[in-house]
């Protein structure tokens, strides 16, 4: 099977998100302003050309690592944000292309990303029923369970 990944697809990103987390997990809010920040970095992965999941990360913004910090900035390549934290989230893989494999290298590929571009660490909101997947992945549970929208979830981070 041959898999690709791509990065600025956020049309396709749209299908699989609006598939996975409206149509089939009821989510109401799923799209805000972070889809359109110019910062995000929206992956779409494709099994034998087919669209088959998506993901996205971004400088997060509540890294005390930026402007006006005492702390220095990471370096970073190509002059891009140079945050130490970057947060994952929107890992949606439609419902015929699960059990290969695709979430993973799509956490996969966003980790190195943010790597390229400076990041010590990532962190992320799973959903509850998602934190083995993160934990295998090397992933560790930090505050309390909180509910989005219906569904509950809890942050989660690794470093990089």
């Amino acid at each position: 099977m041959a898999v690709r990944i791509e990065r600025g697809n956020f049309e396709d990103a749209r299908l699989v998100r609006e598939r996975v987390f409206v149509e089939e997990q009821g989510f109401e809010n799923e799209f805000d302003e972070t889809d359109a920040d110019p910062s995000t970095i929206h992956l779409t992965l494709y099994a034998d050309g087919r669209l088959a999941g998506c993901a996205r990360t971004f400088p997060d913004p509540d890294d005390s690592n930026v402007e006006g910090s005492t702390a220095p900035l990471a370096a970073a390549q190509d002059g891009a944000d140079a945050r130490a934290c970057w947060v994952f989230g929107r890992l949606a893989v439609l419902p015929e292309a699960r059990r290969d494999g695709f979430g993973t290298l799509l956490l996969a590929e966003a980790e190195r990303v943010a790597r390229e571009r400076g990041a010590a660490s990532m962190r992320l909101h799973a959903q509850c029923r998602a934190a083995g997947f993160y934990e295998r992945a090397g992933y560790e549970q930090y505050g309390p369970v909180e509910l989005d929208e219906h569904v509950e979830h809890v942050w989660m981070r690794k470093p990089l």
